[in-house]
């Protein structure tokens, strides 16, 4: 049982934690960290994101972006091509191997959703993600974000 004095935040992490524990026993055998699924599903859902939107978005470092693109493409995942507007920019795509991983992931995803649910009836997991977006959308708000 977990304490009921661990604040929000405690709260948070220990299920984000528990995510990336369980998606990395589950993909364990594509070899992929867990900050490479995220780039390849941020990709995948905005297809041509730059380096620089990527950073920005998840919040880290360009030499942390730079180092996971460039495992990303020489697995084959996916391509860099130079943005004809900026000649020094890239535009991110995945290859066709790299949207193969997507429903791949997208299940491990569901399957975690599922689990984590299974105690929560559906009015009271339908409210859950309710209140989560609400709270998404103003963290969102707040760190400057317009729109997923």
């Amino acid at each position: 049982m977990i304490d009921s004095d661990i604040p929000f935040k405690g709260l948070l992490s220990i299920i984000l934690r528990s995510h990336r524990v369980f998606v990395a026993r589950e993909l364990s055998h594509l070899k992929l960290t867990d900050a490479q699924v995220a780039c390849l599903f941020r990709i995948h859902r905005q297809p041509g994101i730059t380096q620089d939107e990527l950073s920005w978005f998840f919040q880290v470092d360009k030499g942390t972006i730079a180092r996971i693109i460039r495992r990303l493409e020489e697995r084959g995942l996916i391509i860099k091509k130079q943005d004809p507007q900026n000649r020094r920019r890239y535009r991110l795509n995945l290859t066709d191997q790299g949207e193969e991983l997507i429903p791949l992931i997208g299940e491990v995803e569901d399957r975690w959703t599922d689990l984590l649910f299974e105690n929560l009836t559906q009015e009271e997991q339908d409210e859950l993600m309710r209140m989560c977006r609400r709270l998404a959308e103003g963290a969102m708000k707040i760190r400057g974000v317009e729109d997923d």
